[in-house]
Order: structure tokens, then sequence, then C-alpha cells
């Protein structure tokens, strides 16, 4: 375990106090979230699914309205597709219902999160990314889990929220697929933390490199006492 350096500069004094290591980040990360999420009752966001490959004249696209409630889960509604015909549907549907077989109904406990119960952690070193100086994390999966990540994580210390996070998937995704390699970055709405864009990147059988990008466009989140807050992605 590579403990926090004080000499890096990321954190001022009046700023809270640094983590001593790893875990204690992580878990800083952790606390921070479940304070934020406490009272979220329900999200609505739009995602646009670009699949891409050398092969075809055209990127299928699709559009989805995915729907999280608070006892109740995620809710998946197709609201359109381009160029997707054949295998790119097929790709299509593949991706909602593997969305699907990894969603909770609590999303604040998920054997997918970046926990320690799922992870074991190093810090590496310090970063900028996306305009914020950051703690860079190693991750290595505890379990051989297609839906973990073995890579590296990005975390500002200042807002204790993961920013950025790059790997490859511990265990194979499916036969045809392989283990992609995945990109995924966060952006703040409101005072929490949301996905910004999700990049995959895989070697398919008889079809070779082919990548997705998922963009999430807005969201709209409800809080117990009727808050909303609804944010648009900049074109």
């Amino acid at each position: 375990m590579i403990a926090y350096c004080a000499g890096s500069g990321l954190l001022q004094a009046s700023e809270p106090a640094r983590p001593e290591n790893a875990i204690q980040l992580v878990a800083d990360v952790q606390e921070a979230e479940s304070r934020r999420d406490s009272d979220v009752r329900k999200i609505v966001s739009t995602r646009r699914y670009v699949l891409k490959n050398d092969r075809w004249e055209k990127d299928a696209v699709m559009q989805v309205r995915v729907t999280w409630e608070s006892g109740v889960g995620k809710q998946f509604e197709i609201l359109s597709m381009e160029n997707a015909e054949g295998l790119q549907k097929r790709v299509f549907h593949k991706l909602i219902e593997g969305e699907k077989e990894a969603s909770r109904n609590d999303w604040q406990i998920s054997d997918t999160d970046i926990t320690a119960e799922n992870y074991s952690f190093d810090l590496i070193g310090t970063d900028r990314v996306l305009g914020r100086d950051c703690l860079v994390l190693k991750l290595k999966p505890k379990r051989n889990n297609k839906y973990l990540l073995e890579g590296k994580a990005w975390v500002d210390p200042k807002e204790r929220a993961i920013i950025k996070v790059e790997g490859r998937t511990a265990r194979s995704v499916s036969f045809w697929i392989g283990k992609p390699y995945i990109a995924q970055e966060f952006r703040k709405v409101g005072d929490m933390w949301m996905s910004a864009v999700n990049r995959s990147t895989s070697d398919v059988k008889l079809l070779g490199k082919t990548e997705l990008c998922v963009q999430f466009l807005d969201y709209d989140i409800k809080r117990s006492g009727g808050s909303a807050i609804a944010h648009n992605t900049p074109k």
C-alpha cells in the first residue's frame, strides 16, 4: 500500500484531511456518495449508443431512456434505432440485457462498485484529468467477474468522487467479444457525480475491432423532498 504523500500539493490546509492510504480514500468516496445519494428516489436519463466497425458503411445508433426508481430498479425503453439491422440490432439488444443483469434494486450497494469488497487498491500517483487534480488508484478485482475491471481509477480528493475509470474486464463478457477495454468518465450533476461517457473497444470474432460509445445525454434526478435536477450534455 502506498501512502499519500503530503508534498504532492493536491490538498491544501483548508481542504478535508487527506486520506492516509488507498483503502481510506475509497472509504471516503463511499461515504460521500452515500450522503449525496441518500434521498434520491428516481433518476431518468437518456443514453445514445453508437456502435462502430470499419466493415460497416454507417455507424449503428440507438437511443434509450433509462429509469431507476428506489425499490424498483432499472427500466429500459428503446426510443429509436438507426442503421441497426441484423447483427447490430442483436448487439444492441444484448447490451440492454446485460445492463439489466448488472443492475440492482439498491443502486448504493452493488457487487460491481469500486469498493474494498470488490477490489484491492494501490495509490500509484497523481494526474490531472478533465481539468481536475486527481489521485490515481490501481484496481485489482478480487473476483473473476465480467463487470469488474483490472485497471485504474482517478479520484478527485476535494470532491471525494471518482472522475474516470479505465481497464479491461476481469473475465470475458462473451465468447465472441472477449475482454473489452473500457474507459468511463463522470460529470457533476447538481451535487452528484453521474456517468458522462462510456467507451469500450473489443476484438469481435469475424468482425475485428468494434467500438461502442455510450453518451449520457441528460438526467432528471428526483429527491424525496420533490426537488429535481435536469442537465443536458453540451453538444
